[in-house]
């Protein structure tokens, strides 16, 4: 017996978009924290950052919420991509959606907090986390439909 997944594409998908873009930013976060540690990169850094207006350890403290979100983003767009066809698993994927919402309303916080506050960074961070979380509500609606019959 086939289960119907109707929310298969959006995990699948967004999981990929997910994968890919952790694995981006891991591979950023790591450089960044090799380019921190250089004492022949310091001036330039110092002055890069001066003239974004942001002070070294708020550049720090966004290194690591990068490297914590890329982690995340990679762990659940695996599980998406592993789990997208498969509507006992709805629960995990929705799991995964709240996650993925919370942390990038940290991060968007942290940013408002820090001073770099944007109201398109706030809407584009929650596109593929709210598109991920649809998909797995619409597995979860989908397995509930049939635990009901």
């Amino acid at each position: 017996m086939t289960k119907r997944a109707p929310g298969r594409t959006f995990l699948m998908v967004v999981g990929i978009f997910l994968i890919i873009g952790g694995v981006s930013a891991m591979v950023t976060s790591a450089m960044n924290f090799v380019m921190i540690g250089q004492e022949e990169f310091a001036p330039i850094l110092e002055q890069t950052l001066q003239q974004v207006g942001i002070s070294k350890t708020t550049f720090q403290i966004s290194i690591v919420l990068t490297a914590i979100q890329s982690v995340i983003n990679v762990v659940t767009g695996i599980i998406g991509v592993a789990n997208s066809k498969k509507i006992e698993k709805a629960s995990l994927c929705y799991i995964c959606g709240i996650v993925l919402i919370v942390f990038a309303l940290i991060c968007n916080a942290y940013s408002a907090f820090s001073g770099a506050f944007s109201i398109f960074s706030v809407i584009f961070s929650l596109i593929l986390p709210l598109l991920y979380f649809w998909g797995a509500l619409k597995n979860r609606q989908a397995l509930q439909e049939e635990q009901g019959t």
